[in-house]
């Protein structure tokens, strides 16, 4: 992965879609790449860049070269081509939680923490997966009444202890099954906000946050949530949108109305990695 900024590319002759953009070797010859971000604006970038291993030698360089003809010569599908499925996730994504872990501390990104359980305690935790699944997942029960109306938090765990960009983000995915309604939710909570979280004190907390709905079943669905899919900023809840947060997030939650509960398991971003969280 190549980060470009103000300290180490010039912008000022690039497009703002960048098409201009070429990237090759000492030698010059093209390497595959995939422009990720690309905003001249802000003087920043990043691309995933292929290197083969006669490109690896102690010493070798790359050059991304600007100001071309206008030509699309990003090729995503070059750049993974003959890289088994498995290293490609392990290498273009992070795992946030399998639940695996025996407890409700979750340990897979830069910064650990516990997951926030705003339900019934008592029928809430981690449990076996079951129904076609290996292995534990988090269920949360709804306290009586708590969910037939208004949206009620569930689920929350902090991401990262300051703001991060989640630019780069593809998709957020996870698999979950329940009943109502299953707001995920990005949030960006300050100081003040974190430590009422952290005591359990979120009467009143109203967090700039966006999040979109998928309607849960009893039967373990894939969701996939882009970017693209989020609601439009409207104010409501503290939904500013998300063009609005994408650069200031460190919180996941996850929201129910209309239903009972919820369970959750192998929740991953993609298109973020370590580096992006640190």
């Amino acid at each position: 992965t190549v980060r470009l900024d103000s300290s180490n590319y010039d912008f000022s002759a690039t497009r703002a879609d960048g098409r201009d953009l070429d990237v090759v070797d000492q030698s010059e010859n093209p390497l595959s790449f995939d422009l990720l971000a690309w905003e001249p604006s802000l003087s920043r970038g990043r691309l995933r860049v292929r290197i083969d291993p006669w490109n690896r030698e102690h010493g070798a360089k790359l050059l991304v070269r600007t100001g071309l003809p206008a030509a699309n010569r990003s090729s995503p599908a070059a750049v993974w081509r003959g890289i088994p499925a498995d290293l490609r996730v392990a290498w273009s994504s992070i795992l946030v939680d399998d639940f695996e872990a025996g407890n409700l501390l979750h340990n897979r990104l830069p910064d650990s923490s516990f997951w926030y359980l705003g339900g019934a305690v008592m029928n809430s935790g981690l449990v076996g997966a079951d129904n076609g699944r290996t292995g534990s997942a988090l269920r949360v029960g709804c306290n009586a009444n708590q969910c037939t109306g208004e949206r009620s938090l569930l689920a929350a765990t902090q991401i990262s202890r300051s703001f991060r960009s989640f630019r780069a983000l593809d998709s957020l995915e996870l698999w979950a099954k329940g009943t109502g309604r299953l707001w995920l939710t990005f949030e960006a909570l300050d100081s003040v906000q974190m430590g009422r979280m952290a005591r359990g004190r979120i009467d009143s907390i109203l967090p700039r946050r966006a999040w979109t709905a998928r309607v849960l079943t009893s039967s373990w669905t894939r969701i996939v949530v882009r970017p693209e899919d989020f609601d439009p900023s409207d104010n409501q809840f503290g939904n500013v949108g998300w063009l609005a947060l994408r650069d200031s997030i460190n919180y996941i939650a996850f929201h129910l109305d209309s239903g009972t509960g919820m369970w959750i398991d192998d929740i991953r971003f993609h298109g973020i990695v370590r580096d992006d969280l640190r």
